[in-house]
């Protein structure tokens, strides 16, 4: 996106915010002629109508398990001022610099994935997954830009159109483009998502398809990180940021990550109804299929002399690099589920479910990297096949009581012995006391590949003989959602754990793949709390976190709090102002490799990193179908703090201003 398209989408959207807000002020507090003139205009239309976001459904896949669920669409400003997935209040990161570069999850979160895994995973929160996409049911086109600008440093643009092309077939399209330029030199990620996407529904309800076409493009460019460490020091002489030196100057990480998916549903027999709002049809018997194909690819291209030594010495080439990893996936996937519950109940009381089902999945697993001579690469291809079963009960005893188990168990194949056992449960006690949700999963994940085996032009090694991870879960939650509390605490017990270690054996600094022989016990406990003061909010999250074992690289403590300002100027402008906080703990913190894309530590010198709170200030307003927001990060630079890091050697962004809309049509 240029600068003169910046320029003329920023005018056309103030034009239009001011005419709109113009309009709006001189219906509601001019005379009561200008407003009957209007409702006027409106009553003696014969068929013309004022679509609202009230005219709009949306679901997605999670919400289509059981019976479709089908939400409003949301509309209000909540958390529109942390729009970077590396931001998120619950989810917090570490990462290098700025969105779209690597990063990973702050707090430990341990994956559910079980079967083969690639084990490139420090770009998945730029990138969309079938999970991802929502399907509308749109009785009007529906058309939803958004636009961030941070001069140019950080710009980000999304639109979704969709339209329903039959009264039961719903068509769309979405476009996600991010440039994060950040403050130093190639601190760049690029991002481009575009997806096509239908859902469609026979006249009888029955019958349901979901499809998607996905692609996703991903790129990071790797300086390697600053050569000097200490630029926020009080004595080191203070330059551009621009202008600082780099260890890497024409390195690249590039991932593609393409998806067709195609999901089909068919209820058997009676289909069941009640008196909730949340659905229209209930199945007594549902058969699913689902079919989905991935083409993924990652890559990292360097042609630059490494005088900085981030990497090892290249094994063909210390100048010319480019290593590349490509997995193609096809997955199919039957499952039969049926229903027992009382006929023509207005409560959903004692429902009995059972899910059975079977998953095939064939994956094509190819290496290019290291020259075998003058002009070819050697090249390693493994091919891979998962047959697994999948299981799920529940029981629902009335509209208080249910209970979960879910079970995913690989039988045949390169995974054979992996699975995840899972069980949920939540009972409400009442409106006013609220509720409580208990769980428990247990864990048996083979290593990832690039564990096992990696070949490239900086690193290699071969067949490692790693057991697998396992992880054990028991959760306790509290939910109150009339006083906005929400208090847990969770307990993991990890087995085998792996991670990446810097290893000097070779006399050059290189990281190789380790696994800690004994268990890591961590305990967690969460609090989440919504205050009102008359026109004040609050919120405060805080996690809390400990552990027995250093390999697991996590704070102590983390806490995100929000105080706002809430008001509506002129009777149409909602308007909100305040202020976001966000700390964590002091811990010994991860190093990143470029070449591998791949967070490690150093267990023989444990880098503690200084923290201290960082302080956003914003207002955000919503005004009919616009929602706008004026943001400045780290405010408070310069105040105890010159700058922090979350990884080591990789310094994050300075103050900056951000400008945010989001803008929906719906004719």
């Amino acid at each position: 996106m240029g600068k003169c398209f910046q320029i003329l989408f920023i005018i056309l959207l103030l034009s239009g915010i001011q005419k709109t807000f113009a309009q709006d002020l001189k219906t509601d507090v001019g005379t009561n002629k200008e407003l009957d003139s209007v409702r006027k205009k409106l009553d003696g239309g014969k068929d013309s109508v004022v679509f609202t976001a009230k005219y709009i459904r949306f679901t997605k896949l999670s919400l289509s398990k059981d019976s479709i669920v089908l939400l409003p669409l949301d509309t209000s400003t909540v958390n529109i001022q942390n729009y970077s997935p590396l931001l998120q209040p619950l989810h917090p990161t570490i990462n290098n610099g700025n969105m779209g570069l690597a990063a990973r999850p702050l707090l430990y979160e341990p994956s559910k994935r079980i079967g083969f895994d690639v084990g490139f995973h420090s770009f998945d929160y730029y990138a969309l997954t079938p999970e991802d996409i929502i399907y509308y049911q749109a009785r009007t086109p529906f058309t939803s830009l958004y636009f961030i600008s941070a001069g140019q440093k950080e710009q980000l643009f999304r639109a979704i159109h969709t339209q329903n092309i039959k009264k039961n077939w719903n068509v769309g399209l979405n476009f996600n483009r991010a440039d994060s330029r950040g403050f130093y030199s190639r601190q760049r990620g690029d991002n481009l998502n575009v997806a096509v996407f239908s859902w469609y529904q026979s006249p009888n309800k029955r019958y349901n398809m979901w499809a998607s076409a996905i692609f996703n493009t991903m790129r990071g460019y790797e300086n390697g990180s600053t050569q000097k460490t200490n630029i926020f020091n009080d004595d080191y002489t203070k330059i551009s940021r621009d202008a600082e030196p780099v260890r890497l100057s024409d390195a690249r990480n590039l991932y593609r990550k393409n998806t067709l998916f195609l999901k089909q549903t068919y209820y058997v027999g009676r289909i069941d109804s009640t008196s909730s709002q949340m659905s229209s049809a209930l199945p007594t018997n549902k058969i699913t299929y689902t079919l989905e194909y991935n083409n993924d690819s990652y890559d990292f291209y360097k042609t630059d002399a490494d005088t900085s030594h981030v990497l090892p010495p290249g094994i063909n080439s210390n100048t010319y690099t480019n290593d590349s990893t490509h997995v193609q996936h096809l997955k199919n996937e039957f499952i039969y589920s049926f229903f027992l519950r009382s006929k023509n109940s207005a409560v959903i009381k004692n429902e009995l479910k059972i899910d059975a089902g079977i998953r095939h999945e064939y994956f094509k697993h190819q290496f290019m990297g290291i020259k075998s001579d003058g002009n070819n690469y050697e090249q390693s291809s493994f091919v891979y096949q998962n047959v697994t079963i999948l299981g799920n009960a529940g029981y629902r005893f009335s509209s208080n009581v249910d209970f979960n188990l879910n079970l995913q168990q690989i039988l045949q194949g390169e995974n054979a012995g992996d699975y995840l056992y899972e069980a949920k449960s939540k009972i409400l006690l009442s409106k006013a006391i609220g509720r409580i949700e208990l769980g428990a999963y247990t864990q048996n994940q083979s290593p990832a590949a690039i564990y096992n085996y990696y070949h490239g032009n900086h690193y290699q090694w071969n067949y490692q003989d790693f057991k697998n991870t396992k992880v054990s879960n028991l959760s306790f939650n509290y939910v109150n959602d009339r006083i906005g509390l929400n208090a847990g605490a969770k307990y993991f017990l990890t087995s085998n754990y792996l991670y990446f270690a810097l290893d000097n054996s070779a006399g050059y600094n290189s990281i190789l793949p380790k696994q800690e022989g004994t268990d890591i016990s961590l305990i967690r406990i969460d609090l989440q709390k919504k205050w009102r003061f008359g026109r004040f909010g609050l919120e405060n999250y805080i996690a809390y976190q400990k552990t027995d074992n250093e390999v697991l690289r996590t704070p102590e403590f983390y806490t995100y709090n929000s105080l706002y300002f809430e008001n509506t100027f002129f009777k149409v402008l909602k308007a909100n102002f305040g202020f976001d906080v966000r700390y964590n703990s002091e811990y010994a913190n991860y190093y990143y490799s470029p070449a591998t894309s791949q967070f490690y530590i150093d267990t023989n010198n444990a880098t503690v990193l200084s923290s201290k709170p960082i302080v956003d200030v914003f207002f955000k307003a919503n005004l009919k179908r616009a929602n706008i927001f004026v943001k400045y990060d780290f405010i408070n630079q310069g105040l105890f703090q010159k700058g922090y890091y979350t990884v080591n050697r990789y310094p994050m962004q300075d103050a900056l201003l951000k400008f945010g809309v989001t803008w929906n049509f719906y004719d």
